[in-house]
């Protein structure tokens, strides 16, 4: 999910304000089908799931049964059957598709499918980056179907299919996330405590802003962390969990102010912000898990991703200013997980913080963030 609506356009500012707009992605309902060869722990993780995105990457991955010298994606909005029409969904294009991915390269490509070429020994491992994707002109169910050939010429011409699998893409609006499972995941992010299965995360937009009351207005002061709250809440019965990125579009990784260049509130990326802090700094703190109360199932948890520098004590914000990991690389920074096991219901408060300087300049700050939700499978 990727939010391109700036806060400016959701809120007026006075005096020295930041505000913050998050988007949860919600993946939907995934479909299989059963094929007499067919590939296993299949996914594809994107790097935005709104409707009409450009220069999208669709990161494709699964599990060969048999040798191939070839893989060919069709794009389709009837489902996920081979044995169905396949329709190239409203606005989606590969057109341009192209590949950074070692040993790999593209081969005939249309706006709704692609022909990948490379050597795939049987039970390997295959995962490949497409670069250059635009997403559909409107929400709703992607599918995406994934058939292996022995080369070139036969993924040309479509027989004979060795291998074949698919996955199902939910493509939603702003307030949601996408990601390409084998089984079902849900996922949102909302303003107030969330009811069961997300039910009131929709009305609930996942907007906030930062700053003290002052007079009339809300603006951040020097020597106060200024907070905000948000919700999450996941579901997902993938038999190995879910990992949730955090992905941040200000170049800069932190609160960036309407004409400037470059951050003026920072990441605080490992760094604690305190009460009287002589810094100016943003950053999140994560919560303590819960179930969604009133739901007698709900099982798992959702804890700070295991490896990440995210925790319940600190205001972080993982940036690197090359932008080859963090919240600004092209997939995010691995924010949140669920223990490697499945969970249902399972919530968590989460805490965004700020403060400024004397010399923090005056203006509107701001920064659009995407959650995005992929199933491991």
């Amino acid at each position: 999910m990727n939010i391109v609506k700036t806060i400016k356009q959701k809120l007026p500012y006075l005096g020295v304000s930041a505000a913050l707009l998050l988007a949860a992605v919600a993946p939907g309902i995934i479909s299989t089908q059963a094929f007499a060869a067919q590939v296993t722990e299949r996914s594809i993780a994107l790097s935005s799931s709104s409707f009409d995105a450009d220069n999208v990457t669709y990161e494709v991955g699964f599990t060969a049964v048999q040798a191939a010298g070839a893989f060919t994606i069709d794009f389709c909005s009837e489902g996920t059957d081979p044995a169905e029409a396949c329709t190239t969904p409203t606005g989606f294009s590969a057109n341009v598709v192209t590949t950074a991915t070692p040993d790999f390269s593209i081969g005939t490509k249309s706006a709704g499918k692609v022909i990948v070429i490379g050597d795939i020994d049987a039970a390997d491992t295959v995962v490949v980056a497409l670069d250059a994707i635009n997403n559909p002109t409107a929400e709703g169910p992607l599918y995406a179907r994934i058939t292996t050939y022995a080369g070139e010429s036969q993924a040309n011409a479509g027989t004979p299919k060795l291998d074949q699998g698919s996955v199902a893409i939910q493509i939603t609006n702003t307030i949601s996330v996408s990601g390409a499972v084998l089984e079902s995941l849900t996922f949102c992010v909302a303003s107030a405590t969330i009811t069961q299965n997300c039910a009131n995360a929709s009305a609930n937009a996942p907007v906030l802003k930062l700053g003290e009351t002052v007079g009339t207005i809300k603006a951040l002061q020097v020597g106060v962390v200024s907070t905000g709250l948000l919700y999450t809440q996941i579901s997902t019965n993938a038999t190995t969990g879910a990992v949730i990125t955090l992905k941040s579009s200000t170049p800069c990784g932190g609160l960036q102010r309407v004409g400037a260049a470059i951050c003026d509130i920072a990441p605080a990326q490992n760094l604690d912000i305190e009460d009287n802090d002589t810094t100016a700094k943003f950053g999140v703190k994560t919560g303590t898990a819960a179930a969604t109360a009133g739901v007698t199932t709900a099982t798992g948890t959702i804890q700070p991703a295991a490896t990440s520098l995210y925790n319940s004590g600190s205001f972080v914000f993982n940036y690197a200013a090359n932008n080859s990991t963090g919240v600004t690389s092209p997939l995010g920074d691995p924010f949140l997980d669920t223990d490697d096991k499945p969970a249902d219901n399972q919530n968590m408060p989460l805490t965004f913080g700020a403060t400024v300087t004397n010399s923090t300049p005056a203006g509107n700050y701001s920064t659009s963030l995407n959650m995005i939700a992929t199933g491991k499978f």
